[in-house]
Parts: structure tokens; sequence; C-alpha cells
């Protein structure tokens, strides 16, 4: 450009902001209480490098877990910041901004790490990744991490604990690797909130709660989880990981119904006196048939298919059970329905189970999400949770997990069908092979 012209955004950063500002590098991991002003640093963090980038037709995208927590918490920051800079456009249905600045033009993105494969084909400069713990990693390795190689683009992960779970390998990760810098920033050390408000949160907070949103734990339970607690201890001993297939040995399936609603189901091979949790499925609007296609285009040995007992029920449509119908499309393995249990006694069957088992954090991650988030319902009146789990969006996972788990007590294994070193005796979850 010819001349220079002075703008302000608006922003002025709290000390702490404007000593990330000064020490960050090309990947960035800040782990930071809530209130610190992580989303507020990051996308000023991102107006300015792209205001002082070289290179022409610069892009930089600000990613949510999903695509209404970007519009809601982002949009209207990129807005603010952006307002004041000569030949700003926004487009609102598409959520990117434009800066026209001489022959070259900027432009940002906010978008929802929900639908990965959307984004795959555009290239980068810099990407916030805001709370990346609720995200499925393949959004960064497999889509933004490609997008940034050929312009030597940034990265900056921001958020707040979940466990210790992809977002705590990479904070880990990022102490040592080249190129990378972490920091945690926990509510008694930045002095953001005041100490009576702090006082105030945490009387009303349980102690897990409050470790996870104000001190950054990555050890802390979800409140009122059913499982939250054994996840981490799962986490933290090793046990959710990367998890071999082994092609030759049998592949059970555990299921939850649903067209309306999700259609899950979930992968598991015998491992010794463990089970490992290779593979999840969570499809909208999938029937059955196009779940046996789904299951039969995998190629797995399977044995047995559990379904919930609401598979032993004649489709309205057809007038044939679910089970037949399933049973006739799939390529191998025996259908077997589940029969109906108190929910009580399933939930205790999986808190036996899941210790024994290693779960593949890349292919079931979603599962072990849900299974995180799995909760009792929380009763308004009497201020307390009640002994029944809440049913939404998590629940289906969870549904699917514990008719895996309220099968295993039925039948012992056909030896003659599995591999020579996994002959032992055992109960395998469902009826006969």
């Amino acid at each position: 450009m010819s001349e220079t012209q002075k703008v302000s955004t608006g922003y002025t950063p709290r000390e702490l902001q404007a000593e990330l500002h000064r020490n960050m590098k090309r990947f960035n991991v800040l782990v930071c209480h809530r209130r610190f002003g992580k989303t507020v640093f990051a996308i000023n963090h991102m107006i300015h490098m792209a205001l002082n980038n070289p290179i022409k037709n610069p892009q930089y995208a600000y990613v949510a877990p999903m695509y209404s927590q970007a519009k809601r918490i982002a949009w209207d920051y990129m807005k603010e910041y952006t307002k004041n800079i000569p030949g700003m456009k926004s487009n609102e249905q598409d959520l990117r901004i434009d800066i026209p600045l001489g022959d070259t033009n900027i432009r940002f993105f906010c978008f929802g790490a929900d639908n990965p494969d959307s984004h795959r084909g555009i290239y980068l400069d810099g990407a916030v990744l805001d709370e990346y713990s609720e995200m499925n990693p393949r959004i960064w390795t497999q889509i933004l991490r490609p997008a940034l190689s050929d312009r030597k683009g940034w990265g900056v992960f921001i958020g707040t604990p979940a466990g210790r779970n992809t977002f705590y390998d990479l904070y880990v990760y990022a102490k040592t690797a080249k190129n990378w810098y972490s920091k945690m920033y926990k509510a008694s050390e930045t002095g953001i909130i005041e100490e009576d408000e702090l006082i105030s949160a945490k009387a009303i907070m349980d102690e897990d709660e409050y470790a996870q949103e104000f001190e950054c734990s990555f050890d802390a339970g979800l409140k009122g989880s059913y499982y939250g607690r054994i996840m981490t201890n799962m986490e933290n001993d090793g046990r959710i990981r990367e998890v071999p297939f082994h092609k030759d040995s049998p592949v059970t399936t555990a299921w939850d119904l649903g067209i309306d609603d999700l259609m899950i189901v979930w992968f598991i091979q015998k491992s010794g006196p463990s089970w490992n949790v290779i593979n999840y499925m969570e499809q909208q609007g999938y029937d059955i048939p196009k779940t046996a296609e789904y299951l039969n285009s995998l190629h797995y040995n399977y044995d047995t298919h559990l379904l919930p007992h609401d598979g032993g029920h004649r489709d309205l449509s057809t007038g044939v059970k679910r089970s037949v119908t399933l049973q006739k499309l799939l390529n191998s393995g025996r259908v077997e329905v589940v029969p109906k249990y108190y929910v009580d006694d399933g939930i205790h069957a999986t808190r036996m189970l899941l210790p024994k088992c290693y779960i593949d954090r890349t292919k079931c991650f979603k599962g072990i999400e849900h299974m995180k988030a799995y909760r009792k319902k929380w009763d308004r009146q009497a201020g307390m949770f009640i002994a029944t789990p809440r049913h939404d969006i998590h629940s289906h996972a969870a549904d699917a997990f514990r008719t895996f788990a309220m099968g295993v007590k039925e039948q012992k294994v056909d030896h003659r069908s599995l591999p020579r070193q996994a002959s032992q005796d055992y109960t395998v979850y469902g009826g006969h092979i």
C-alpha cells in the first residue's frame, strides 16, 4: 500500500494477555480458567497476525466444537474487533469476514469441528481451536494441520480441561516440542477473578467441578457423571489410547437403535482378560439396512451383534422383528437381543466392565466423550441430582455400551471360533456363537 493508516480495533490486552502475545510460537497450547479472556485474546492475535502477514490473500479460521458455538462465542467478537478496519465486509450466512488491503484480501472464517470433512481442501495461515478437549482430534491431524503446511501457518489451542484427553496430551507435548509453547493459567494465580468471587463460586460447586473450571485440573470428574471418574482413571492408566485391530479375532457389536435419534454401534474384540473397544459408529437417520451396509463394508469377522430389548420388536411397516431383518442383511455374526433389565443394574455392570477395557482414543472419540458426559438428572426444586439418568445426546452411546455390559453373563464362547492364543475359558456378551 502507498500509505499507512492507523486504525484502533478497540482491544487493550490485560497484562497476562500481553505476556501471551509476546511469547507465542508457531504452535501454542493455552490452558485457561473460565473468564480468563482466552477467546478475545486468540481472536485479536489472529487479527494482528493477519494485518502483518506479507503473503498474498491470507486466510484464518476460528474453530469451536460445534458450528452453533462458533457463532455464539466468537462471531460477534470477530466483527467487533474488525469493524473499524476500512473495507471490512462480514457475511452472516457463512460467518466470514473479508478485508481488502491493496491487491490482497484477508479472510477470516468461523466454523465448527462437528463436520470436519466439509473443510477439506482449504488453505490457512493460522487457526484457533477453542475448547479443543471437546473436538474429534482428526479436525487437527487430518484437516487443519495439512491446511497450514504450504504457507507455514500457525495454530493456537485454547480451552479448559475436560479430563486427560487429547487436549492434555497436546499440552504435555508442547512443553518440550520444538516451535511449541504451552502455558496454564489458574484462577488462584492470575488475579483476574476477585478472591471473594472465587470463594462464592467454590461454595456452590463441588470439588471436582471447581477444580476443573477454575483451577484447570485435568483429573477432575464431570459433576453428576456416572462414568467420568472411571474414564479419567482409564486415561491415567493408559487404557484410552490407540488400540490395535486383530483381523483374525472376532468382533462383537453393541447397539442402541434409533432413526430420529442417533444410531449407535460399539465394536469390541476380546484380548485375554481384557476387551479392546476398537471402533464406534454414530449416525443420525441411519435405519437398520443402512447400518448393516456400513458394518459389512468394514469386513470384520463378526461373532455376536447385541441389540437392546426393542430389537425384538416388530417393525410397523414390515411386521418383521428388527433382529430378524438385521440378521438377514449382515454378512457374518449372530444377532442376539439382550433382555430388558433394570437401568441401575446396567450402570453397575458398565462400571465393573470399563476398567477391563482398552478404548481406541481416535476411532471412539465421540463415544468416549459421551460416556464421560452421561450423568444423573438434576432436580431443580430439590437442588440435587436424582438417581435417574438424564436423557440427552450423550445417553445413546451409554445405552449401547450398557447393552454390551449386560450380555456378558450369559454364554460361554465356542473356542473353535477363536484364535489359538485366545482359547482360555471366558464369557462373551450375548448368546451362542
